[in-house]
This record gives C-alpha cells, sequence and structure tokens, in this order.
C-alpha cells in the first residue's frame, strides 16, 4: 500500500508541477484558463473562481489544464491560446518542461544539501562525508570474484578480517595475498556475507587477480549555495544522458525494429518506487528528479501530441507565415496520441510479464 500510495504521489506531483508550468504562463500573458483539475474525471469536487474552474478529480494521477483555445477554437477571442503571437504560444508550450527541469534542480539541491551517496575524489573541496563504503563496480568475467559470487554493488567491509578503509587498501591486500586464500566480508542488500576465494589467473594479467573493479562511495552534503550548484550541474548531466538514451532507443527501434529490454513503463516505475521508498527519502527526491527529467524529455520532443510536437507546429507556421490546417494539425496529435498510447500499452504488458509474480503478489496483499 505504502508503495502504490507514493506512487501515485510522486506521478501526481510531477503532472500536476508540469502543468502548473502550462498555467501560470499562460495566466500571466493574458491567454484566458477555464479549468485547473487535480486528477482525471469523473469530477468529485470544483469550485469556480474568476472564470476559472479548479476541481478534484476521482483518479489520482496528475491533473490537466484547459486553455481556451487549445484546440484552434475561440480563434477570434484575444484571450484565445489560438489568438496569441507565436511566441507567447511557444512560452505557455515549453513552460511545462521547464517546470520540470526546475523541480528536478530543487529536489537534486535539497538532496546535496542533506546528503546523496555518490563517488568520492581526492579534489571534492570543502564537503562533509558520511557513511563511506568501498562498492564493487565491476566483476569481469572468467575471474574468481565472478566464480565465487562477488556481485556489483557489493560493499566490502573487511578481507581477511581487517577494516577496509578505502579501495586501496583492498588492492594491497589482494596484492599481498594474491597466492593466498582470502576472505571477504561483503554487505549486500543490508545483509553481511562472507566469500572464500584465492586470486586467479585472468586474460590481460600478469599475476592472479580477483577480478573486480571498486570504487569509494559515501554521501556527500555541500553547503547552501554549493547544493544549488550541485543541483544544477547534476540536472544538466542527466538531462544530456538522457538524451543520449533516448537517442539509442530510437536509433535500435528503427535500425532493428525493437525496444530495448532496459525501457520500463508505469508498472516498472512502479517497482522501482517501491524500492526507493524502502531506501529513504533521500533516494524518493533523487529517483523523482530523474523522472521529472525525463518527463521534461519526453514532452519536449518533436513528436505530434506532444508539447515539442506543438512547438514544432508553431515554428512551421513561424516560417510559413500562416497558420496550418486545423484539421490537419489535429489529425496528426490525434495519431500521435494514438501511437503514443499504444507503445504504453505495450511497454505495459512486457512490464507486467516481467515483473508480474511480484506485482500480483503485492496486489493480493492490498486486499
Amino acid at each position: 500500500m505504502i508503495t502504490l500510495i507514493s506512487f501515485v504521489l510522486i506521478l501526481g506531483v510531477l503532472v500536476l508541477v508540469h502543468e502548473l508550468g502550462h498555467f501560470l504562463t499562460a495566466r500571466k500573458l493574458g491567454v484566458d484558463v477555464e479549468e485547473f483539475a487535480i486528477g482525471f474525471p469523473p469530477k468529485l469536487f470544483s469550485i469556480k473562481r474568476k472564470g476559472i474552474v479548479y476541481s478534484i478529480n476521482l483518479i489520482p494521477v496528475g491533473g490537466f489544464v484547459k486553455i481556451k483555445g487549445e484546440s484552434g477554437d475561440h480563434a477570434d477571442d484575444p484571450h484565445s491560446f489560438a489568438n496569441q503571437a507565436a511566441w507567447k504560444r511557444a512560452a505557455i508550450l515549453s513552460a511545462g518542461v521547464g517546470m520540470n527541469f526546475v523541480l528536478a534542480i530543487i529536489a537534486l539541491s535539497v538532496g546535496f544539501y542533506f546528503g546523496l551517496p555518490q563517488a568520492l575524489s581526492d579534489n571534492m573541496g570543502d564537503v562533509q562525508i558520511s557513511q563511506r563504503s568501498i562498492m564493487i563496480v565491476e566483476v569481469s568475467s572468467n575471474s574468481v570474484a565472478a566464480e565465487n559470487d562477488l556481485q556489483v554493488t557489493d560493499e566490502i567491509l573487511t578481507v581477511n578480517g581487517v577494516s577496509m578503509e578505502n579501495s586501496d587498501m583492498v588492492y594491497e591486500a589482494i596484492d599481498e595475498h594474491r597466492y593466498d586464500e582470502m576472505e571477504f566480508l561483503i554487505a549486500r542488500a543490508g545483509e553481511e556475507k562472507t566469500i572464500n576465494l584465492t586470486p586467479g589467473n585472468l586474460e590481460g594479467y600478469e599475476k592472479p587477480v580477483v577480478g573486480i573493479g571498486m570504487l569509494d562511495t559515501g554521501v556527500v552534503s555541500y553547503g547552501f549555495f554549493e547544493s544549488i550548484g550541485q543541483g544544477l550541474k547534476a540536472t544538466g548531466i542527466m538531462a544530456v544522458r538522457i538524451v543520449q538514451a533516448f537517442g539509442n532507443l530510437i536509433g535500435t527501434l528503427f535500425s532493428e525494429g525493437r525496444l530495448s529490454a532496459e525501457v520500463s513503463g508505469p508498472v516498472g516505475v512502479a517497482v522501482l518506487t517501491g524500492k526507493f521508498v524502502k531506501m529513504g527519502w533521500i533516494y524518493i527526491l533523487q529517483f523523482m528528479a530523474i523522472l521529472s527529467i525525463n518527463l521534461a524529455v519526453i514532452n519536449i520532443l518533436p513528436f505530434p501530441a506532444l508539447d515539442g510536437g506543438r512547438l514544432l507546429f508553431v515554428g512551421i507556421e513561424k516560417i510559413r507565415g500562416h497558420k496550418l490546417n486545423e484539421k490537419v494539425e489535429g489529425w496528426m496529435h490525434n495519431s500521435g496520441f494514438i501511437l503514443l498510447m499504444g507503445l504504453i500499452i505495450f511497454i505495459t504488458f512486457r512490464d507486467f510479464m516481467r515483473y508480474g509474480g511480484g506485482i500480483w503478489t503485492a496486489i493480493k496483499n492490498l486486499f
């Protein structure tokens, strides 16, 4: 139940912030808004103030804003979206994406202020570091590490009963005992486990090795202003990587006719939400920031029915010097929406196939 509530709240916040961007920008630019809704119909409760209907609906996932003339109607009304200059329409359309980026920056800045897990380096400056750990980030195939069940994300606590302070100490211990049996005490998913192994031969190495790559990590917290800078930096880096990932996804889809196995839909996100909820609120903030950036990147794509698709049509209209045929534009947006819904249904079905057992168990536990 906690996972379900958390999933609804996180998704609701992301969508509401997005729609709030459209709402506030439209109001600021003098464009009439007919309705601002929390959730989706059927309607539970509504009030009307200054010509705007504020409603609360039954389905508690996100919300929507209905802007006057957004479908091309009311073209003669000076306060209609359809009667605005291209730059105003572009500003309103892009405001939702902008708000999602703002939300990500705020969430990550708060996270960096209170402390987020990250890789440690020698030139991190004046920061507070807690919960230091040595994490395995690579396990070579055909190595003794792989044969003895050492896994990526395992934390090394001790080697031969000696506490390890950093990865250099682990490498030194391996070098010193490369011909002897070694005892590794690791932490995995909150549980400690002892693994005994003897370094062995591995292609590319002259001497026996364990076959692992390690990284020193810790929970790092910054000062107030520096945390904002880190939030901006992290948001930019994530946005670039998400764009690259989408580029690879689209390339694979068109070149090989298949969808990458790593792509998850609402069901996969719900499963991940449950995992992050168990880890703590800082991790939820980090997860929410990533989802918010994803939502921003997806919406800015020049695809019909998305904000980016509508921006594309505004740009084409500006270049041509006159408006496009409303019926043709409407048909393209509707077709794009149908394609997106089909893709979401397909990904959701695949998520059920992947996570099915765990999902049905969770559903049964609700009743």
